[in-house]
């Protein structure tokens, strides 16, 4: 029990580390005319991107490959152009009030995705955003190799710190331990629905103590109604998410 609660504890750290735009004087017919452009690009770059994913993980991680993080890439300088297809100042509270609440599954993360690679198991994160600012993630997990399957589940309060940077304040953390890859049980939905144990004392310790403030901030790459891409400036890597309802 001790050795899965280190790696658990390893596993909270990994999936915490789970983002300007200059005007330019043109005449304004040529100015919405490129901006008309501009934003058929970028939809279609963004269509790329999701067409590159797995036809079976439409809403879940997906391994890392150059493709994809060019045409993510490629997505986030199309909208550093005028007349973008995303949403502007996407880190302010006024523009992302109406687009976060939801269920956002996480498509793209290369960190998660090869941290996990190493000890040949694999992950599934999703955050479910509510409308009062507050949010819960459930990250699936699956070891097979230390015989490790279950549910590591946070939860918090989210919101804006200037135009292009949001945060995630994260201040509870607990577990589901599953028997197999069958996964026959939901997540715990909050930390309330936990039993009282030696193993909730230390995750709910252990999560309390990985909630600092480089892993809380986070500058916003590319958001609209369906997809976020935001900087874990503390690894160099992007996080994309998906928005699935």
């Amino acid at each position: 029990r001790m050795k899965h609660l280190l790696i658990l504890a390893a596993l909270l750290m990994v999936i915490r580390a789970c983002d300007a735009f200059t005007p330019v004087c043109r005449p304004r017919n040529k100015l919405v005319m490129r901006e008309a452009q501009s934003s058929a690009v970028g939809e279609q770059t963004k269509t790329a991107f999701l067409e590159s994913l797995d036809v079976d993980r439409p809403y879940d991680l997906n391994a890392r490959s150059e493709i994809r993080t060019k045409l993510l890439n490629e997505v986030i300088d199309k909208e550093s152009l005028p007349g973008g297809s995303g949403i502007s100042n996407p880190g302010s509270e006024e523009s992302f009030a109406s687009v976060a609440p939801g269920s956002w599954k996480v498509v793209y993360a290369p960190h998660m995705t090869i941290m996990a690679g190493l000890f040949q198991g694999e992950f599934s994160v999703g955050y479910d955003l509510r409308k009062d600012g507050t949010i819960t993630s459930h990250a699936r997990y699956k070891f097979p190799l230390f015989n490790l399957y279950g549910y590591l589940s946070t939860s918090g309060t989210y919101g804006s710190v200037d135009n292009r940077v949001c945060r995630v304040d994260f201040d509870e953390a607990w577990v589901r331990p599953a028997e197999n890859d069958a996964f026959e049980q939901e997540p715990y939905p909050d930390i309330e629905s936990v039993p009282d144990s030696i193993v909730k004392f230390l995750i709910r310790n252990i999560g309390r103590a990985a909630f600092i403030e480089a892993f809380a901030v986070f500058p916003v790459s590319y958001l609209d109604n369906e997809l976020i891409v935001f900087d874990f400036e503390l690894l160099g890597t992007r996080i994309c998410a998906r928005k699935e309802c």
